[in-house]
């Protein structure tokens, strides 16, 4: 079975579910639960007809960067800024997305950089840390995110990592 047909009958409960026994230890617990899915034939048409204007106003340059401006892995960082937005309870008429770079360690591990409105609101929320997974396979993108606050000791990706300014 692929990663995208798993995708497609694995119910959301499972995955949640699953992420939740990674994130949580006693004393800690989840503000927000997101799941985002994006089509990357979508994604390549919309970036096509935005331009450079377009990225621009989606992706940090260090988020284009590390994608090499491929749809399939800018997808992918978009569908975790929405899941992270629907972590935190908003939208994206509420903030720019930018406010959540994503990154990725050197083993490819993802993990979000929240600054301005986002890392605002989080501290607003009591968040402490920001779990977040990525794929993409077969057309889609998909990721999960999970909020929480707490005092248990955290793998460094795990981190809210806040950012003053642009």
């Amino acid at each position: 079975m692929t990663g995208a047909d798993a995708m497609k009958t694995a119910p959301a409960a499972v995955l949640v579910a699953a992420f939740e026994a990674s994130a949580l230890a006693e004393g800690d617990g989840i503000v927000g639960v997101g799941l985002d899915v994006v089509s990357v034939p979508k994604m390549s048409r919309l970036l096509a007809a935005g331009g450079s204007a377009f990225l621009e106003r989606g992706w940090t340059q260090r988020e284009r960067s590390d994608a090499n401006d491929d749809p399939e892995r800018l997808a992918a960082r978009w569908a975790v800024k929405e899941a992270v937005m629907k972590c935190l309870g908003l939208g994206i008429s509420d903030l720019d997305p930018r406010d959540i770079e994503v990154d990725s360690s050197e083993s490819g591990v993802p993990s979000a950089r929240l600054r301005g409105a986002a890392a605002e609101w989080s501290r607003r929320l009591g968040i402490s840390k920001i779990h977040v997974s990525a794929s993409h396979e077969g057309g889609w993108a998909a990721a999960i995110a999970v909020v929480a606050s707490g005092t248990r000791q955290q793998h460094p990706e795990t981190e809210i990592h806040r950012q003053e300014g642009p």
